[in-house]
């Protein structure tokens, strides 16, 4: 088994970003942060528990899911090949969008499957969860099934995203298809669970109060600058701008710590 530092990972991230910083940046902000950006600016805003209408921003989502992973290939193909021109990366990026594509779209079925047979358990077996779940109004019954539901999928779905961490390298350094990258992944994590798991809690963590700082206190500042942060306002917009911003460096950082995890991992 791989030895596995995530502070060893973390300096040569540092050190590697501030060498290339000229490259990774704007090739964060086209290909990741500026089409999340423009879908929160497009996407309709809907009443809590609902979903958007449906619309042309369906297809604005499509673009920025494929942009984002095409940008997040090849942002981890310049951490792991230093050196590599941008174009070079993107061209090898592309070639390897779809298994990598087709492997998250596999996970994401499995994740809902997953969803699904424990709901149904958990509204089987909650009193009173089966008859409040036909006509969908919630009530305690559902609450107590929904607060259940949440702390049985949670640890699953943190465990196997540690595990599955190295997807992204592992899709542009080796060959195979889909499911080659996932069992190859969680192959490479083996032993490196637990500690996985932590470094996963941290990011979200910090991700969180990033978000919420922003969100709260630089928010506050712009509304009151710009008035109410109502969609198309310039104040909605402006802190959409910010988080972008924040998404182009935070996307940077993450592939290239990722991609280092990934050397370590299978050397």
């Amino acid at each position: 088994m791989a030895k596995l530092s995530i502070t060893t990972a973390w300096n040569e991230t540092a050190g590697f970003v501030q060498r290339e910083a000229r490259l990774l940046f704007p090739l964060s902000f086209m290909l990741v942060a500026l089409p999340v950006a423009l879908l929160e600016a497009l996407m309709p805003r809907a009443a809590p528990g609902q979903a958007p209408e449906a619309g042309a921003w369906m297809i604005v989502a499509l673009v920025a899911l494929l942009a984002s992973l095409a940008g997040n290939l090849a942002l981890t193909q310049l951490a792991l090949k230093p050196g590599a021109s941008v174009a070079e990366a993107l061209r090898h990026a592309l070639g390897r969008l779809l298994p990598m594509l087709a492997a998250v779209l596999l996970l994401i079925a499995a994740g809902v499957a997953l969803l699904l047979a424990i709901a149904f358990l958990i509204v089987l077996f909650v009193t009173g969860g089966a008859p409040a779940a036909d006509p969908g109004v919630p009530n305690e019954a559902m609450q107590r099934a929904s607060l259940l539901m949440l702390v049985l999928i949670a640890p699953i779905l943190i465990y196997f995203s540690a595990r599955l961490m190295p997807m992204p390298p592992v899709a542009v350094a080796e060959p195979g298809g889909p499911f080659s990258i996932i069992s190859r992944s969680w192959r490479l994590t083996r032993g490196h669970g637990l500690k996985l798991v932590g470094f996963i809690l941290l990011i979200g963590v910090l991700m969180s109060v990033l978000r919420i700082a922003i969100e709260s206190v630089l928010g506050s500042l712009l509304i009151l600058a710009a008035g109410p942060a109502q969609p198309g306002s310039v104040s909605a917009l402006l802190i959409i701008a910010v988080l972008a911003a924040v998404n182009t460096v935070v996307a940077v950082y993450l592939a290239t710590l990722i991609a280092r995890i990934y050397a370590q991992l299978a050397a």
